[in-house]
This record gives structure tokens, C-alpha cells and sequence, in this order.
């Protein structure tokens, strides 16, 4: 059984480690639109509060440890563009802007969620920020 997963922060990681769990035969392919996986959201404001000094410490598993863990194909920078149902498959856009179809038998998606900034006077001033991921941190 291949199994793609589209997201790769917290429900999607968390999906991934506990599939390998419960099949150790079970292809795992896991496609996060940004650049780090598995990371640690709620250190974020510590992160740029200066308690927490190294980067590294808000991310919890890179690409290659969690290869080597739980032997899951982790691609990052991908973005999946289409879903397919008759095929089944989902259309993959990478960072450089190449575009394939990755084929699946079981689909979850774990994209998460984006922050909603109110149409408020006063906010497009630049002095509002959100804080979702470690792109936004930085």
C-alpha cells in the first residue's frame, strides 16, 4: 500500500510516524509545501523572544531523520497543485517550478491552516505580523 501524505508539520508527521507503526511494509510518501518539517510551533515566540538562542532547536526531525527513522520519503518544498481522485494522483509543483504526478492508494491531507489578518484599518501599515512557521519567524 502506497500512502501519500500532504503536509508535513504536525498532523502530518504525527500521521506518518504512527502509520510506519501500524505497517512496516507500507510506502509512505510525505509532501510539505515549505521547508521544514516536524518543527516545534509553540517555541516559535521564544525563538523571537531570544529565550531560545539556536535555530535548530525548533526543529524536531529534518527530512533525512526522519528517513532514517521511520523510513518515510520526505519531500519538502513540494507543493501538491491538483488532486486526482480517478487516477489516483496528486500533481506536485517542487520549489524550481518541475511539476509530476505522485500516484497513491490512500490520500490524507494535513495541510493545517493559514492565519486569517481582519480587513482592519491601521494593519497594512507592516507593523502586524503573523506567526504560523519558522519561515515566519525568521
Amino acid at each position: 500500500m502506497k500512502v501519500v501524505i500532504v503536509g508535513g508539520v504536525a498532523g502530518g508527521a504525527s500521521a506518518a510516524a504512527r502509520l510506519r507503526r501500524l505497517d512496516e511494509k507500507a510506502e509512505i510518501v510525505m509532501l510539505e509545501r515549505g521547508p521544514y518539517i516536524s518543527f516545534a510551533n509553540c517555541g516559535l515566540p521564544y525563538y523571537i523572544g531570544g529565550e531560545i538562542k539556536k535555530k535548530s532547536a525548533l526543529t524536531l526531525q529534518t527530512p533525512q531523520s526522519f528517513k532514517s527513522r521511520f523510513n518515510v520519503d520526505v519531500r519538502v518544498n513540494s507543493e501538491v497543485t491538483k488532486i486526482d481522485r480517478a487516477a489516483p494522483a496528486v500533481t506536485v509543483r517542487e520549489a524550481g517550478g518541475r511539476t509530476y504526478a505522485e500516484t497513491y492508494d490512500k490520500l490524507l491531507i494535513a495541510t493545517g491552516a493559514a492565519p486569517l489578518v481582519p480587513n482592519l484599518p491601521g494593519l497594512d501599515g507592516g507593523s502586524v505580523y503573523t506567526l504560523r512557521n519558522i519561515p515566519d519567524t525568521l
